[in-house]
This record gives C-alpha cells, structure tokens and sequence, in this order.
C-alpha cells in the first residue's frame, strides 16, 4: 500500500517541486500551501503517513502543524523544512516532537533518505510500544532507551526471545547496557517471578569461579567449613546471567559446556546431580570467533550458548539517539537534584555530538550528572568532563610538550617515535604478544616487529601474563 504524505510550503513552486519527487518515488502526495487548509484535512483525513512542512509560513505555520499531528489520533511523524536553519531552531523543533529537520535548498536525494528513513522509523515504532512500556519497569535500563533504528532492532529480539527459553549471548562494548538487556529479557519472560541471579567472570578469580558457579560441599577444599549453594543452584526457575564469559578459563568452559548440553550439574566435591532449571544467559565484549581461533574459547561452548545472538550497539552507532539521551539524563538529574536547568545551548549540543563516547551510555550518564551537579545557570553550556577529557588528551601528547624547547627536526623525530611505540604497543595489548597477529594488523614483517620490540625494551611475555591476570 502507497505511503501518504502531505507536504505543506506558502511557496507554490518549492511544494510542487518537493511533490513530483515523493509522486516519482510512488508516494502519494496532499500539496497545500497553506497551514489552516492542511490542518483541517488532517482533522478530517486519518490515512497520512508522514507530514513535510516549512516551518514559517504567513497565519499559521509548521509548529501549528506539528500541534495538530500530535493531536491525531494515529501519531503522525513530522519533517520541518525551513530556510533560516540555524541547531538552536533544529533543537527546539525536535524537543518539540518533530520527527526530522531539514534545511532549504534540500536535494531530491537528501530528501527522499530522510523521508524513508522516518516513514521506517515510524512503522517501527508502533511494534516497540508494548516492549517500552515493560521496560520501564525495569530498574536502571538508560542504556536501552533510544529511538534509532538499531535499538528499536534490540527492543524487537529482547521482545521475541523472552517468550522463549532460548540461550541468549549478548554482544557489546562496556557501557552498552547487556545487564540491562538480559535483565530486561526476564522481566518480560514468563520467568519474571523467579530469581535473576548475575555473575561477573571477571570479578572472581578462575580457582574460585567454579565453586562460586555450582557451590560445594563441606570439606571440599580447605578452608570448606559448610556446604554453599552456587549461582546455578540460587537461579532455580529464573535466569542466570554469565557476565564476561569470553573471560573463563578453560576448565570452566568445559564444566558450561557440559551444563548446557545435560542441563544438569553438581556442586565441587560432591555426587548428587543437581538440575538446572534457570535459562542461560551470557554476555561479552570480546571477539569470540578470534578466540576460538586463538584456542581461547571452545569452540563447542561458542555454538551452544550462541542460539540467539542480540548485538548491544555502541552510542557512536546510534548517534540519533545521544541528544535524545542527554536530554533524558538531564531531566532524571534535574528532578534528583532540584536543579532548575532548562536545557543544553548549541554550543553543549555541539560538545556533545563531537565526542565519541568510547566509555558509551554510561559514560554519557556520568557526564551529564556531573554537569547538572556543577552548572550555575539555567542554560548548560558546556560540559566539564568533556573539556577535561580532551585536555587530557592533548596534554598526553609529548609533541606539544617540546615546542619551544627542541628544534623540529628533533621534535619531529621523537614524536615519530612516541606514535611508533604507541602503535606498537596498543596492538600488542590488544593481542597478548601475539607478534604475527601484530605484525598484520601493523601491516609490517615479524621481522619488523621483533626489532621495534627490541628498541622500545619491550617483552612480549609481559602482554601474555597482562591477560592471565585479568
């Protein structure tokens, strides 16, 4: 079925020409040239799919066009036009409701994307409806609100596979909310009464883990003065989440493996079989495939606790969702702390946007609590912690520190070194000493690698035991 879209411009020829290239496309387009005529067919008519309106117009305008969307009975998404774009304008008309913002002139091109990209969003939506609605009840979930495509995938896959007993494996970055998501997928589940029990790999150490896992009897090791119950055992008819389990030895992937198949277990020194009854759900922020090529993870275990895989995408990849985020995170911290703000000015927008967020949802969380606490005015400005972060930066770099004091083919030459150490070492960390896998990813001979090592004094096997330890 054709897509209906009204497009509202004061100006005849600009309304026609936007008309013929959504009609092209195969929408269906309702042209007016002014607001009152729209908005009384929108009143009456309830098939519009998408509104495209310039925003000043003589009489009534764009923002009254977008009152009478959000009035519908069916939400209608909304794109602004307007010649006079300036992101203060932007920033207003999206807290305001709008779907999209454009600027005149707009291209046939830029213009269709955008029309595409919302009428999908749109569709998308009313499915996430039900799920977001559950998911606020859930304690602390920031990490999954958002509004972009890749998200509204998440909410989709934690809405299907919670109504299943499916093990779930959880893929992500720090900071992407995959507690969050397999809390979410039990609080959602027919398991929502039962215990939601969560382990962190890497919070115990390997010798430990196993007790801690299954529990033990008394006498089972020194230092075993009674029986303990274990996180397996605890879970009953809930969940289980394995927190880090790219982290495990492989001793312990041996003993996973072996509970995922039988679906039974027993504590650490004793004899009665025990079963589980608790779903299973893992989570990582390692590159499983390139571990079980490494012979670090089973490749068995891999497959059994990868049924249904859900990636958690960074905030970088979700970059329409970090105003509408701030924004959430600004509300949540002005209510908390009684702090009147009314918003962010363009230029804390901007600092916003231009960051990168390597530390994700949480990173900006703390950020923008931080800011609430700290900020005198009733417009937030600027973002401290992000001004501390890149002088931080700036001021790591040996470059700047020798203008002045060295002349340039000397500053030159050690910055040379600086970044060829760097390089150098970052991927060493990144493979634990592996020096072929660096060799590749550097683009250079082992050969090459094997000197630089040397002239830096570094020691592979210090990378190899930085991975043991953690």
């Amino acid at each position: 079925m054709k897509k209906m879209i009204m497009v509202v411009d004061d100006e005849e020829r600009a309304a026609t020409e936007v008309s013929l290239v959504l009609e092209k496309e195969g929408y269906t387009v309702a042209k007016f040239t002014d607001a009152a005529s729209a908005i009384k067919t929108l009143e009456a008519i309830q098939d519009i799919d998408l509104i495209l309106t310039d925003i000043r117009m003589p009489g009534m305008d764009g923002t009254d066009i977008l009152k009478a969307a959000q009035r519908s009975k069916k939400p209608i998404p909304v794109i602004v036009c307007t010649g006079y774009g300036d992101i203060e304008t932007a920033v207003n008309i999206m807290r305001a409701g709008a779907s999209d913002f454009l600027c005149k002139p707009v291209s046939s091109k830029e213009l269709l994307v955008r029309v595409k990209k919302v009428l999908e969003n749109s569709e998308l939506a009313g499915e996430v409806v039900a799920l977001r609605k559950r998911l606020e009840t859930v304690e602390s979930s920031d990490a999954l609100i958002g509004r972009s495509k890749k998200m509204v995938e998440v909410y989709d896959l934690i809405n299907s596979v919670a109504q299943t007993d499916a093990t779930v494996l959880l893929r992500g970055e720090t900071g992407t909310g995959k507690e969050l998501a397999a809390r979410a997928i039990h609080d959602t589940s027919s398991r929502k009464n039962e215990p939601f029990v969560a382990i962190s790999c890497t919070a115990v150490q390997h010798t430990l883990l196993e007790s801690i896992l299954f529990g033990h009897e008394r006498g089972a090791f020194t230092g075993a003065h009674a029986s303990h119950v274990g996180k397996m055992e605890a879970a009953g008819s809930g969940t289980i989440f394995l927190d880090e389990i790219g982290d495990t030895s492989l001793d312990i992937q041996v003993k996973l493996l072996r509970v995922l198949q039988e679906r039974e277990f027993e504590r650490v020194g004793g004899s009665r079989m025990m079963k589980l009854n608790a779903r299973v759900i893992a989570a990582t922020n390692k590159d499983l495939e390139q571990a079980v090529r490494d012979g670090e993870f089973r490749e068995d275990l891999y497959y059994r606790l990868n049924v249904v895989e859900i990636r958690l995408p960074p905030l970088r990849e979700r970059e329409e969702d970090i105003i509408f985020l701030a924004d959430h995170f600004l509300n949540l911290f002005k209510r908390r702390y009684q702090k009147d703000i009314e918003g962010f000015s363009p230029s804390a927008i901007n600092q916003i946007l231009d960051h990168g967020w390597p530390g994700n949802v949480r990173e900006l969380k703390n950020a923008i609590e931080r800011t609430v606490l700290t900020n005198p005015r009733r417009w937030i400005d600027r973002i401290p912690r992000l001004e501390t972060s890149m002088r931080a930066r700036e001021e790591s770099c040996p470059c700047g520190k020798m203008v002045d004091r060295v002349s340039y083919i000397e500053a030159r030459e050690n910055c040379a070194e600086e970044l060829e150490k760097a390089y150098l070492t970052h991927y060493l960390k990144q493979e634990h000493g592996h020096i072929n896998k660096v060799a590749v990813l550097m683009g250079v001979s082992t050969r090459t690698v094997a000197r630089q090592m040397e002239k830096f004094g570094l020691d592979k096997s210090s990378f190899k035991d930085r991975k043991s330890a953690v």
